[in-house]
């Protein structure tokens, strides 16, 4: 690692091209600026300028040297000048959520950074526990999950709701009875994928509460970790799958599909409650305001 004081005496030293106005600017002695140039020479490996009487000229490794230096050196007046600027409309979006919800919200965020072209959206499609741990370790700056949860780092907020659907193949439509029962769910076997146990279980608390110890029995016919390739086999006859209302309606184009209404099940919506996270002790850019705003406006 190159000293960085050497560096700002080299850039000063080039600046002026002189030994003693570059000592008497900085502060230093003659010797002091002679012998940083010299550390720095022999950090870097290679002699930086050719002595020429009371003058000098840069060498090859001079050059390049001095062109890194200022660079480091602007970087630095940049990151700085970012500390007291707050731009609503400018700056990275760090945020990570479920896969069906990045389906319903990702389009509109990148709609929303063409409007205002100096932000950067950056979304994350994870589950639960690990848009936690990425919120904790700074990796992303706001997080979107299904349960709710206390730690000491952390502050949650309500966003809203959303419905977790039933999908069957649609051939199976004159198969089943007016009324779904847990068991004939059972006998057809479900489609699987990250959230696919997570939802399940949620969904047969809602409908089926007694039949909730043996939910993590249910058999399962396949798993795809790609949330557009989940309804697939189910409109191929496969199995039956759980999903949420977004990530539903994405897949509205694929044929052979049954949704099943709310009416065949029980009066009891499964619905699970999304939460918003962030650092408790770290306030949000100015920029994330609006992105909120949208996010609770598409959910609600």
């Amino acid at each position: 690692m190159l000293n960085q004081q050497w560096l700002t005496t080299f850039i000063k030293l080039v600046e002026l091209g002189h030994f003693t106005h570059t000592a008497e600017q900085l502060f230093m002695t003659q010797s002091g600026v002679s012998q940083q140039i010299k550390k720095l020479e022999q950090q870097a490996g290679a002699p930086l300028l050719n002595r020429i009487g009371k003058g000098f000229e840069l060498t090859q490794a001079g050059i390049a040297l001095l062109a890194h230096a200022k660079q480091l050196q602007q970087q630095q007046v940049e990151l700085l000048a970012s500390f007291h600027q707050d731009d609503a409309y400018r700056g990275e979006c760090k945020l990570a959520c479920s896969g069906s919800m990045a389906m319903l919200i990702y389009p509109h965020l990148i709609d929303y950074q063409l409007q205002h072209p100096q932000l950067n959206m950056s979304l994350e499609a994870a589950p639960n526990q690990r848009i936690i741990d990425r919120v904790l370790d700074n990796s992303i700056d706001v997080g979107i999950i299904t349960q709710e949860f206390a730690h000491p780092e952390l502050s949650l907020s309500l966003l809203g709701s959303q419905r977790l659907c039933l999908v069957l193949p649609e051939a199976w439509a004159s198969q089943l009875p007016q009324v779904i029962e847990y068991h004939s769910l059972a006998e057809l076997g479900m489609i699987d994928h990250p959230d696919g146990m997570h939802y399940w279980q949620h969904f047969v608390s809602c409908h089926f509460p007694q039949q909730l110890p043996k939910a993590s029995t249910i058999k399962r016919l396949s798993y795809v970790n790609q949330l557009s390739q989940i309804l697939m086999p189910v409109s191929k006859g496969l199995g039956f799958a759980v999903l949420p209302e977004f990530a539903v309606k994405q897949a509205s184009s694929l044929k052979g599909l049954l949704i099943v209404a709310e009416a065949r099940l029980s009066a009891q919506s499964a619905s699970e409650s999304l939460y918003l996270i962030q650092k408790r002790h770290r306030p949000l850019a100015l920029r994330y305001q609006q992105i909120i705003s949208l996010i609770t406006g598409l959910i609600r």
